[in-house]
């Protein structure tokens, strides 16, 4: 009986022994092997391959940056504690692949005396070009409070401020499903935020991109607020051709917004020319001209065709504008102004465009075009096509060059009636890009006025790869501005970009810009300029899921009931088991 027990002790104890090594040789191997896992669907815990790729090399990001976020306290609500949490989370994984290149601290601005935060306070916001501070609304028992926080960070390079990270927009935002939303939006953006602050802090040079002038195209103040999104990365230059051959010679990039007289057969050659040495090319245009203002004062109008000559060298590169008007079912507004009252009209040429599964659209919010026209590709050798923007499957074309336009067209309320409504079919496309080595439109007749001139070049086909964008809609990233604002800081006056027509009603009340217009636009540019490392960031979706407050309230009894019941229960049921076990193995 000895030997037995003895033998059995002998047993439990080598088994013992080997399950403790194995602990131990697992945790060995763990700690010396470098891996990461990450068992979410969406991947949200981890970087693009992009991102990575900068991170661990020394391409972009050669010296120490240094991230100070003022995103800390003990008064942070929960919401906020979970924006803070992940912006860590996204720096510790930062950190690991860049090692010390990275490094971050949390700086809790509300320590010290009131003096103390005013001053950091007036630091941080740099006169308006710094953070902007967020004052959170709530209620403390049964009383009005509010917080101030900056949920941002400023960026040091090399030992110097190189500029800010705002991680949630600023200004006032009470604590409800909004700010949630708000919340939401910017745990998804926190690897883009990062990796913008990071390039531009570390860029050394900015490749040019040129907005053309001289055939009525938008003026410089209508393009204000998208160039400030983009002035970071890139240089932006106005720039004219007037026959000039090497007029575009510096350029990375051309942007043509919404020209409206003719092209002259010099001006296209220069642009075909810098389309032949690869360069990117993007086309804003609206065929056809529709005057709100007329349509406002005579309830009608009529569409002019404006016939810049554009048209015939996209047709040449592979894209076919037509001069139609896209009506759909996913409309904007139209605003009509009477008796002092300004009521919203169902527009249904203002249209909600959708994006495809490219890179520029695929994770934009909706794209508002007015008066668009569909697009076509035209089939050439060796260009690979992709469609950018669609309207809805409840679409149509409307006419065909000069018709009417009428505001009782559409009547308050009404859809107006489409064919086939909810067909794939009725898709037509708003948004085209075509990208490759392109034969020049001029190849068969090219111009005698170039040919005589010893400075020219004439190239027949592309020398490099290009690309050429086309959206048919000139005026869809466009801000309106305040002209000459006095500026007593520089003594000068200034334009200033103002709220814009988003063409949508809940959008009047916060967005200033319609958000997919300007995603769109900072998507495109990327894509057209090579920077795909910053596109693939700013394209990953990452689906959050709140927790629903309401839900919370309603059934906490039953989820405190089971938190409780269940582990005392399994407790109880496994003591009764033993029991029970060792009553039948003694009872002999």
């Amino acid at each position: 009986m000895k030997n037995t027990k003895r033998s059995s002790s002998v047993y439990y104890s080598i088994l013992l022994l080997i399950v403790l090594a194995g602990v131990v040789l697992v945790n060995i191997l763990v700690w010396a092997t470098d891996f990461r896992i990450d068992l979410t669907e969406d991947q949200r815990y981890s970087l693009t391959e992009s991102t990575k790729e900068v991170l661990d090399s020394d391409s972009l990001l050669k010296e120490r940056i240094l991230f100070k976020v003022y995103l800390e306290g003990d008064k942070l609500p929960a919401e906020l504690r979970r924006l803070r949490n992940s912006i860590k989370d996204k720096l510790d994984e930062f950190k690991y692949y860049a090692g010390k290149k990275v490094e971050y601290e949390f700086i809790d601005p509300t320590e010290g005396t009131e003096a103390d935060f005013k001053e950091l306070s007036e630091q941080l916001m740099d006169k308006g070009n710094g953070l902007v501070p967020l004052v959170v609304n709530f209620r403390s028992n049964g009383t009005a409070d509010k917080l101030v926080v900056f949920p941002g960070a400023k960026v040091e390079y090399k030992g110097i401020t190189s500029g800010y990270v705002q991680f949630l927009q600023g200004g006032n935002a009470d604590l409800n499903a909004m700010l949630d939303q708000k919340i939401q939006n910017s745990i998804t953006n926190i690897e883009y935020e990062l990796m913008k602050a990071i390039d531009k802090a570390a860029r050394t040079s900015k490749k040019s991109i040129g907005v053309l002038h001289g055939h009525g195209e938008l003026p410089a103040p209508k393009t204000a607020y998208f160039r400030r999104q983009l002035e970071d990365a890139y240089e932006f230059q106005d720039v004219t051709i007037d026959g000039q051959i090497n007029a575009l010679d510096e350029l990375d990039g051309l942007i043509i917004a919404d020209p409206q007289s003719k092209f002259s057969d010099k001006d296209k050659f220069v642009i075909d020319q810098f389309l032949m040495k690869g360069g990117k090319l993007m086309v804003f245009s609206t065929p056809l001209e529709i005057n709100n203002d007329s349509l406002r004062r005579n309830q009608t109008v009529y569409t002019r065709r404006k016939r810049t000559g554009l048209e015939e060298l996209m047709y040449d590169y592979g894209i076919k504008i037509n001069e139609d008007l896209v009506v759909d079912a996913n409309y904007g507004y139209f605003f009509l102004s009477k008796r002092q009252e300004t009521r919203p009209l169902p527009w249904y040429f203002y249209i909600r465009s959708q994006g495809t599964e490219h890179p520029i659209s695929s994770q934009v919010d909706p794209v508002f075009l007015m008066y668009a026209s569909s697009l076509q590709f035209v089939k050439q050798d060796g260009i690979q096509p992709h469609i950018l923007l669609t309207s809805s499957n409840n679409s149509k074309v409307h006419g065909q060059g000069s018709m009417l336009v009428s505001l009782g067209m559409t009547r308050l309320g009404e859809l107006p009636d489409f064919a086939d409504v909810n067909n794939d079919m009725n898709k037509k496309m708003l948004g085209a890009i075509v990208e490759g080595k392109f034969n020049s439109a001029f190849k068969n007749r090219i111009i005698s006025t170039y040919t005589d001139n010893p400075d020219a070049r004439f190239l027949a086909e592309s020398e490099a790869p290009g690309k050429v964008m086309v959206v048919s809609s000139g005026t869809f990233f466009a801000n309106q501005y305040y002209d000459s604002v006095y500026v007593p800081e520089t003594n000068s006056y200034k334009y200033y970009e103002k709220r814009s027509g988003p063409y949508q009603i809940e959008d009047l009340i916060d967005n200033p810009f319609p958000k997919g217009n300007f995603e769109f636009m900072q998507n495109a540019v990327d894509y057209m300029m090579g920077e795909e490392a910053l596109l693939s960031v700013r394209s990953r979706s990452i689906d959050l899921h709140p927790t629903d407050k309401k839900k919370v309230v309603e059934q906490a009894g039953f989820y405190k009931a089971i938190n409780l019941v269940i582990p005392l229960g399994s407790i109880l049921l496994l003591g009764m088991i033993t029991l029970f076990i060792r009553k039948r193995k003694y009872a002999k």
